[in-house]
């Protein structure tokens, strides 16, 4: 009798220290996504974080020392861990109420030194009261790309100035994008940039101005082509579509160093549509019914 007593007691206390790890990992809940398990090198990567207060107290988060410390670590195939770039805190004074989430944006690829292809694993994490709630392990996969072309050039009014200008080709979940790249002779990069979504029948173009702009064309969808441009520094001046003569659009330099597509004809840009348009559409819809030749204008058939 004493002994079966023993071991139900035994067993009841094995049951709860069985649930006690899940109980204590539900107080603070994360979870960690990512845009797309592939990026290229250099290429913006917001990691999403939601960090959701189970506790049934309020939870003060912080980077530092604060009573629940957050991290997020980024870690190279093999165990390496990657360093940040800067010791700013990523989250600094933020109070998460009892049964409340907060998301929070991370630019993984501008906040740790990311500089080789390869797979990566993230991961972000509270640690509170000496117990710790990580997220699931998440993997990116950084790609050097295909390289189409490059061209160096000096910047007007500085002869120690020299940027590089690659242009890389990339394809993620079925789709194929163009990617300017410009860096300085130390190879710092001031910035990656996805120029949109390329057709590979015609070369894409790269020419720099007389103020030392870089300009870029290729062809895109709809038999269309993209004319863009930007500074050695990376700000972008423009972005035009234009449909070409013959199917064909290609950069010239005129005599004074400007760049245009001359076999080119712009399509301009569609027209936004306001808030006050939308509800003037509304309210005709309400007024006129679906029904009769009107109410076909307004909503017609899929099939149409």
């Amino acid at each position: 009798m004493k002994i079966n007593r023993i071991c139900k007691i035994g067993l009841g206390a094995v049951i709860v220290l069985a649930a006690f790890p899940a109980l204590v990992a539900a107080q603070v809940a994360i979870t960690l996504t990512l845009p797309s398990a592939k990026a290229l090198l250099y290429e913006d990567v917001i990691a999403t974080v939601v960090v959701r207060n189970n506790s049934g107290q309020m939870l003060a988060l912080d980077s530092t020392h604060e009573t629940a410390r957050f991290w997020l670590d980024v870690e190279r195939e093999g165990g390496r861990i990657i360093p940040r770039r800067d010791d700013t805190p990523l989250v600094s004074d933020v109070k998460i109420m009892a049964g409340e989430a907060r998301t929070f944006g991370f630019n993984v690829s501008r906040l740790y030194a990311i500089r080789n292809h390869g797979l990566y694993k993230i991961r972000a994490g509270v640690e509170m009261n000496g117990a710790q709630y990580i997220s699931p392990e998440t993997t990116l996969e950084i790609d050097d790309g295909f390289e189409l072309q490059r061209l160096t050039a000096g910047v007007p009014g500085d002869t120690y100035i020299i940027r590089t200008y690659i242009l890389s080709y990339f394809q993620r979940d079925s789709v194929e994008n163009i990617y300017l790249r410009i860096e300085d002779a130390d190879k710092t990069v001031y910035g990656l940039f996805n120029l949109g979504r390329v057709v590979r029948v015609r070369p894409p173009e790269i020419k720099v101005d007389e103020v030392g702009n870089v300009h870029v064309l290729f062809q895109a969808m709809g038999m269309t082509f993209v004319h863009t441009a930007f500074t050695p520094f990376g700000v972008q001046l423009f972005a035009k579509t234009y449909t070409g003569t013959r199917g064909n659009a290609t950069l010239v330099q005129q005599p004074n160093g400007q760049i245009t597509v001359p076999d080119g004809v712009e399509i301009a840009p569609p027209a936004a549509i306001t808030a006050e348009d939308q509800a003037a559409m509304k309210k005709a819809k309400k007024k006129v019914g679906t029904g009769g030749m009107v109410g076909q204008f307004l909503n017609p058939s899929p099939d149409k």
